[in-house]
């Protein structure tokens, strides 16, 4: 999934540095069979919407995707982060120019990644793509070319790599901030905190639900209707195995029956709107256990936005 931002300066400011090297979550190339993603037409790449528009998962939001930062707001955060990042190196007498956010969306707006969380769900995509995501050929915008004082001006590091030792406290007989520029900027918008509580829980959910009697009757139901049509599977995770991936990462037509012989099994058997209700009852109880820790992390996450949102002018 997308970056997600840490407790510890430094490993923000590494993690924002891999980004603009083109290596975050969320880019890359070919069309993967996991997540789910509104295709990409011309020009900027479409973003994953919210809540799903459409298919079996139309409208479904779990009740942990509140405690979730979604694609946008990672957007604007990251944004604001670039240009407080480009007004500090500007203080130092470097033009320091960003590459543009939001160009390599991920395939889904927050770690539950609704539209194919239950499998695929969207029949009008399934005809399309088959398993397959749809055009996500993204080219990550190419990261800035710096020099080595740049470099320790803009990071506080000698390198734009993990691990990188650090830079001299001052270049150029002036001091640089802790981190960097780039690590003053992320402070600006707010403490780092420990985001990943919502998605462990999410995660958990999810495992915690396949054992459930009704989720169990209805993968069982759904199996039966697929081996009616041929087709022998346990699981709507894994349905996708069913037909190998034998065109060099562009979809077969076996591969969109299958997904569309799927969808149709989903809906006969009521899959995704039962497994959904058992999974959504699984989170309310993990957020009535983890309340005062979850509401922490959706309040830093509002307040990171209405700073980036001021830096921003919005």
């Amino acid at each position: 999934m997308r970056r997600r931002r840490a407790v510890s300066p430094v490993v923000a400011v590494a993690a924002a540095l891999l980004a603009l090297t083109g290596c975050s979550p969320g880019g890359g190339t070919g069309t993967p069979r996991a997540g789910g993603a509104t295709p990409s037409g011309t020009g900027a790449p479409a973003w994953p919407a919210a809540v799903p528009a459409s298919g079996l998962a139309k409208g479904l939001v779990l009740p942990m995707e509140a405690y979730m930062e979604p694609y946008a707001d990672t957007v604007v955060i990251d944004r604001a982060v670039d240009r407080l990042t480009t007004q500090c190196m500007k203080r130092y007498g470097y033009a320091y120019t960003p590459p543009a956010r939001g160009m390599t969306p991920p395939p889904s707006s927050d770690d539950s990644n609704m539209p194919r969380r239950y499998g695929i769900t969207d029949e009008d995509l399934a005809a399309r793509f088959g398993y397959f995501l749809g055009d996500l050929n993204q080219t990550p915008p190419p990261a800035p070319k710096l020099t080595p004082a740049e470099t320790a001006v803009l990071t506080g590091r000698l390198a734009i790599a993990r691990g990188a030792k650090k830079a001299p406290a001052r270049i150029g007989g002036r001091s640089i901030p802790q981190d960097g520029c780039l690590g003053e900027a992320t402070r600006r918008i707010g403490p780092r905190i420990d985001e990943s509580l919502p998605s462990k829980l999410d995660y958990e959910s999810l495992r915690r639900s396949q054992s459930d009697p009704r989720v169990l009757a209805v993968i069982g139901a759904w199996s039966r209707c697929m081996k009616a049509k041929g087709y022998t599977v346990d699981s709507p995770l894994n349905a996708a195995n069913l037909t190998p991936d034998t065109h060099d990462g562009q979809t077969g037509q076996a591969d969109i029956t299958t997904a569309l012989t799927d969808i149709k099994c989903k809906r006969q058997t009521g899959l995704v709107k039962t497994w959904f209700t058992v999974e959504s009852a699984i989170q309310r109880g993990q957020i009535e256990q983890h309340q005062l820790a979850l509401t922490q992390v959706r309040q830093r996450i509002t307040a990171e936005v209405k700073a980036a949102t001021g830096v921003l002018g919005r």
